[in-house]
């Protein structure tokens, strides 16, 4: 890790190929953060227009991470670096740069990503921390959000097994997002899971980036597990990025229980009520029509582990999809 990389990183209108382009062309964050914005374009390529470059502004970011990532100890990666989540070479919009705090080697073993809504009923509460226990004791790590609501339940059940747990956070990862879940957070890191971003330390959480935290969420796993979802979840977001990464799809049984019925009854009609273009679309967003296009459905840990069992082999695999080694 170094400044120019740092400075890079923080660049939110360049892509990852820009980037990586940049980092190779330019040999110190003063030769980066002394070009204009016309100067800045033709390295990259393109004409960068409807954006803000100041380079002072880049170096003052950079030389302000460096030195909380310094006192925090936290680790930073490229993709070029050892410990670079391997998962993330198959996306299409990998992170530059990854933020972690705890034991990036949980993530060489088999994943499993739980997500699901904050507004999570009891009942799929307790099937995500037992689905979560589970697949932690048999040696997953279990992947989430950090969020209230069954990202909690899913990190709580991997550590109630001893089993280990990650975290991907919407902000810089010297802060804990939502506040009230930062004991969780010490648990994580103490029970040898981690925190990772792709946020530089002191980045604000906002509305956009949980929907970039997302597409991580579906990546670092063969599998994404949706436990609850009603119309226009966040959680739906990410089961798309999973199949757009050729990653397997599956939704718990209890999702369209009773209680998450109900929940989901509300959530349409609150919908229906706004009776705009956005609202009535994500209505058209919801966990039954995963379900209907395919999407396998399992009600206990042994009937997800058979299920994936029956997935395609490899030589019956799409080209691009993942292993499974469960």
């Amino acid at each position: 890790m170094n400044l120019l990389e740092l400075a890079l990183s923080s660049i939110e209108f360049l892509t990852f190929r820009e980037k990586t382009l940049l980092g190779e062309k330019l040999s110190s964050v003063d030769e980066l953060c002394s070009m204009d914005r016309e100067t800045l374009g033709a390295a990259v390529g393109r004409a960068i227009k409807n954006a803000t470059w100041d380079g002072n502004r880049c170096l003052a970011i950079a030389e302000r991470s460096f030195a909380i990532i310094e006192r925090l100890g936290i680790k930073a990666y490229t993709a070029r670096d050892p410990g670079y989540p391997a998962m993330f070479s198959q996306m299409f919009d990998p992170p530059y740069m990854v933020f972690v705090r705890g034991e990036i080697g949980c993530l060489e073993k088999r994943c499993v990503s739980v997500v699901g809504t904050r507004r999570v009923c009891q009942k799929c509460a307790e099937s995500t921390l037992d689905f979560a226990a589970r697949c932690a004791s048999d040696g997953l790590t279990v992947v989430s959000g950090l969020a209230y609501g069954v990202d909690t339940f899913a990190h709580r059940g991997a550590l109630s097994s001893g089993g280990l747990t990650a975290a991907v956070m919407p902000s810089g990862i010297d802060t804990v997002v939502p506040y009230g879940n930062r004991s969780l957070a010490s648990r994580i890191l103490e029970g040898g899971g981690l925190l990772l971003s792709e946020y530089l330390p002191g980045v604000p959480s906002e509305t956009w980036r949980y929907v970039k935290r997302n597409r991580l969420i579906a990546a670092l796993s063969s599998v994404t597990v949706v436990t609850q979802a009603p119309p226009g979840s966040g959680a739906l977001i990410t089961a798309d990025f999973a199949l757009n990464y050729n990653r397997y799809l599956m939704f718990h049984r209890d999702c369209f229980c009773e209680q998450a019925s109900q929940l989901t009854e509300k959530t349409v009609a609150a919908l229906r009520m706004k009776n705009t273009k956005t609202a009535l679309g994500k209505i058209e967003n919801s966990s039954e029509n995963y379900v209907r296009d395919g999407a396998p459905v399992f009600g206990s840990y042994d009937e997800f582990i058979r299920t994936l069992e029956e997935c395609p082999g490899p030589s019956e695999k799409k080209a691009g999809q993942p292993e499974l080694a469960f």
